[in-house]
């Protein structure tokens, strides 16, 4: 029988997406796992404040970066790593953040004066808030001059992701370390299911109390959260490909909505104290509704997307967790023990 030419012809390539370069791999330990990400990103959050303008912008991205990955990491095994380190660790990491926040603050300013203008430009005159654009480009440009000038702050930044990169590097990978020491972590669910639980259900509920008295505060604090999840889950992706990978991606485009979400919301706070940026009443009104349409509607995509993520009670995700985990290394252990002939 001869098939229609239409069932002959190829179907379309699926859409091949790419595995997180932040991840366990196969059947990896999770102390060496842990270990080699945390190391990697602080390398590349090293590389690039010295190699000039350019280089610096894309430094500060990768420095901020770094420190929710690692952020996400201790998370994970706070349980395992114990409440004192776990403490001095994040709060390390939030404080390098802290230091160049306000350079990327002020980038992104510029950044959604132009969003703005792209998303409504058919509606407005021309070269509406064109001066507004120039005076936050101006403000960044001298802001990252007088940071990249600086010898003690960037040297500071340096120094401290260094510092980590050493403190990093004698964590202990064996499982002999624990038993005889009592450091290091397990290779076992039982060392990421308390941290990975209590991150979804932190989510869950910042998600709830966001939606249920909204402001700029509250959907900051969930999509910290969302950010942990995140990262928590393109570790993990190995487990189950297919399903962690896709949590990742949506969690990834959660993120993206709050974030632009969190940074209108920062554009305005920062016109409404520096009314110089924007002298003209009509147009700081006009930038306000805008604004403000466009969080609206990032919040209401952000909630279609996050139900699907926080669907399930925190006890439910820990039992799918458990045996993702447990079925992955069962997986690997077949993969690599000889079955009898």
């Amino acid at each position: 029988m001869t098939l229609p030419a239409t069932e002959l012809a190829p179907q379309a390539d699926a859409i091949v997406v790419p595995l997180p370069t932040f991840r366990l791999e196969a059947g990896e330990p999770l102390a060496v796992g842990l270990k080699r990400l945390s190391l990697d990103s602080l390398e590349t959050a090293m590389s690039g404040f010295y190699d000039g303008e350019e280089a610096f912008g894309m430094a500060v991205h990768e420095t901020r970066k770094t420190t929710k990955q690692l952020r996400s990491v201790l998370r994970l095994v706070r349980s395992e790593v114990g409440e004192k380190a776990y403490r001095f660790e994040d709060a390390e990491m939030r404080g390098i953040s802290a230091m160049i926040s306000h350079v990327r603050s002020s980038a992104v300013r510029v950044e959604n004066v132009s969003l703005l203008r792209d998303l409504y430009g058919s509606f407005l005159a021309p070269d509406t808030f064109a001066d507004l654009g120039e005076r936050l480009q101006l403000m960044h440009l001298r802001l990252e001059n007088r940071v990249m000038e600086d010898p003690m702050l960037v040297g500071d930044v340096v120094e401290r992701l260094e510092r980590a990169h050493a403190r990093y590097s004698s964590w202990p990978t064996h499982e002999e370390s624990r038993r005889i020491y009592g450091t290091g972590v397990r290779d076992s669910y039982e060392a990421i299911g308390p941290g990975l639980t209590e991150t979804f259900r932190k989510g869950r509920h910042q998600m709830v109390a966001a939606y249920r008295s909204p402001s700029p505060a509250r959907f900051h604090q969930w999509r910290k959260r969302v950010k942990y999840l995140r990262y928590q889950m393109e570790i993990l992706t190995p487990l189950w490909p297919e399903v962690v990978l896709g949590m990742a991606i949506t969690l990834d485009r959660i993120g993206a909505l709050l974030g632009q979400d969190h940074d209108l919301a920062d554009l305005l706070e920062a016109v409404a104290s520096r009314t110089d940026l924007c002298p003209n009443p009509v147009e700081r009104s006009l930038l306000k509704a805008l604004a403000e349409q466009r969080r609206s509607d990032l919040e209401t995509a952000s909630r279609i997307l996050g139900r699907r993520i926080y669907a399930e009670t925190a006890k439910s995700f820990h039992t799918r967790f458990e045996a993702f985990w447990d079925s992955a290394r069962n997986a690997h252990q077949l993969h690599t023990t000889a079955l009898p002939v």
